[in-house]
């Protein structure tokens, strides 16, 4: 565009944004937002500032009055929702209820600028899955996380008593290998000399060897000691997990209820999670559409 076209295409935006205002039609300067940053390929979020010249005050005064109707339509929208004049949105109004997300005025959505909020879709469709079973699959869970090292320690004893226990059986059996052999040595010992009493000429040749007397086994040193740690440690490990296994599936069934709330608030809307999920999606062009049917816009949003 030339100088001239780029000021005049300038001077007609702004004169159609100042009548927009004037109007309080918010259809239109929603249009006037999504249109400069497309044109200018701009982030929705910095149009305001470039619109009002980047004042403060001008700014907050547009997103006031942005999120005033916003936050009137979202409440009747999604009835289940409690939104907040500052655009807090809350999922239901019961004893511990979770902050769903913040709203995003600029973009007509809601953010979810937490874990805990961004988990919870994710909850309710595990929920609609598995209602029977939601509570105790959580548990499962958190025990198998609770207890793996008291596992991992009672399995490391498990090992120490068996190769103590099969030690033992070797020790036994060795003494009385060395008894029978010790006998036998000393048998023919006496032979040998009454051999040699009688005829002492004969060649000793024929003589049976002394069978050799087996060694003596090496102990494996500190072993009882060993089972003694492992055994305080995993009597340790035991009481500590059972302690926050108590705790933690407190905070479970809390949350397994919290959830079942949601979900049913849920399902007396939609039909399915898919659905209220469908809706979070098209809130921007439901809400444009919304606000083209009571103002009566002219232009598509």
């Amino acid at each position: 565009m030339s100088v001239e076209t780029s000021l005049k295409y300038q001077q007609n935006f702004f004169d159609h944004f100042a009548s927009a205002w004037a109007d309080q039609s918010t259809f239109r300067i929603y249009q006037g937002i999504d249109d400069t940053a497309a044109n200018l390929r701009l982030d929705a979020h910095d149009v305001p500032g470039y619109i009002l010249a980047y004042d403060k005050q001008a700014e907050q005064e547009l997103m006031d009055f942005l999120q005033s109707g916003l936050v009137s339509w979202l409440r009747e929208h999604v009835p289940f929702f409690d939104v907040t004049d500052d655009g807090r949105v809350f999922f239901g109004d019961w004893y511990h209820r979770r902050q769903f997300g913040r709203l995003d005025v600029i973009n007509r959505t809601i953010l979810h600028q937490t874990d805990e909020q961004r988990a919870i879709m994710p909850q309710l469709s595990s929920f609609a899955d598995h209602q029977a079973t939601y509570l105790d699959d959580q548990l499962e869970d958190m025990r198998r996380q609770v207890y793996q090292n008291a596992t991992d320690l009672h399995n490391q004893l498990e090992m120490l008593e068996a190769d103590q226990a099969g030690e033992s059986e070797a020790s036994t059996g060795g003494r009385v290998a060395s008894n029978a052999a010790s006998s036998g040595a000393t048998g023919s010992g006496l032979r040998g000399l009454l051999r040699n009493f009688i005829d002492p000429d004969e060649d000793g040749d024929d003589d049976e060897p002394a069978p050799a007397r087996p060694a003596r086994q090496p102990q494996r040193r500190g072993n009882g000691l060993d089972i003694n740690r492992v055994r305080r440690q995993f009597d340790q490990a035991k009481a500590e997990a059972d302690k926050e296994f108590d705790s933690q599936k407190r905070q479970l069934q809390v949350a397994a209820a919290v959830t079942n709330y949601e979900y049913q608030a849920l399902t007396k809307q939609y039909d399915t999670v898919a659905d209220f999920a469908n809706v979070l999606t098209n809130m921007p062009d439901d809400y444009m559409q919304a606000l083209k049917a009571r103002e009566g816009g002219r232009h598509d949003a």
